[in-house]
């Protein structure tokens, strides 16, 4: 198909690609208003040497140890735990299932000795509030009093929630929809093709290939022809 025939083909169907567009951006703006906001919190939590550390050695090997990186997976690792989801729901007196549905999760940003604990509520209160309580149980936890943790930003409640994004999700719909309402236009064009037997743009007919005889075919018929002449 030509880039002619092509333009040709989506300006006689724009009928369908208006359609598909239109139930494709409806369905998504649809689907948005009946989701609830999802608001995220997080609390920055920093370690660093313990203050009561006077042995220049210890001190060095703390560091490296925070360097490594090993305690530092190991810290946020275990503030995503069933024990600690536990301990954070009796805190808060809140069921245990209230605390796993914020999905509480610990970032580790490279080359530095933070961890990031957030979590997620369509409560943004309640989202701020199991941030800060993971993060205090975190420094209640007793690591051989060579490393201290202290809380450098605590969680605020969100203003803006983090899902859903409907620029996004109404950006992509639309895009779909012309996706598919291109894909429709080219399926109609073809099956009128094929019911007709002539492109209705180009006004030509279709032309079917017929299998060419083999030599060996063409040369059978005409020795029998000659053979019954005799």
């Amino acid at each position: 198909m030509s880039l002619s025939t092509f333009v040709r083909v989506l300006i006689r169907n724009w009928w369908l690609i208006v359609l598909a567009t239109a139930l494709t951006v409806g369905s998504t703006a649809v689907f948005v208003l009946l989701q609830k906001p999802v608001y995220q919190a997080s609390t920055i939590v920093e370690l660093k040497p313990s203050v009561v550390l006077e042995d220049p050695n210890q001190i060095l090997n703390t560091i490296n140890a925070l360097t490594r990186r090993n305690v530092i997976n190991t810290i946020a690792r275990k503030a995503m735990s069933m024990s600690m989801h536990e301990e954070v729901a009796r805190e808060m007196g809140v069921p245990v299932e209230a605390v796993l549905s914020a999905r509480v999760q610990t970032i580790t940003p490279p080359e530095t000795n933070l961890i990031e604990v957030r979590a997620q509520s369509t409560d943004p209160a309640f989202a701020a509030a199991v941030a800060n309580t993971v993060a205090q149980k975190m420094l209640g936890q007793d690591y051989e009093k060579v490393i201290s943790m202290e809380v450098i930003d605590p969680a605020m409640p969100p203003t803006s929630p983090i899902a859903p994004q409907p620029v996004r999700l109404l950006t992509l719909g639309l895009v779909f929809g012309l996706i598919l309402g291109v894909a429709f236009a080219l399926m109609e064009h073809a099956l009128s093709v094929l019911r007709s037997g002539i492109d209705i743009l180009d006004g030509k007919p279709l032309i079917l290939q017929q299998p060419a005889l083999s030599s060996v075919e063409a040369t059978v018929p005409a020795q029998h022809n000659a053979s019954s002449e005799k």
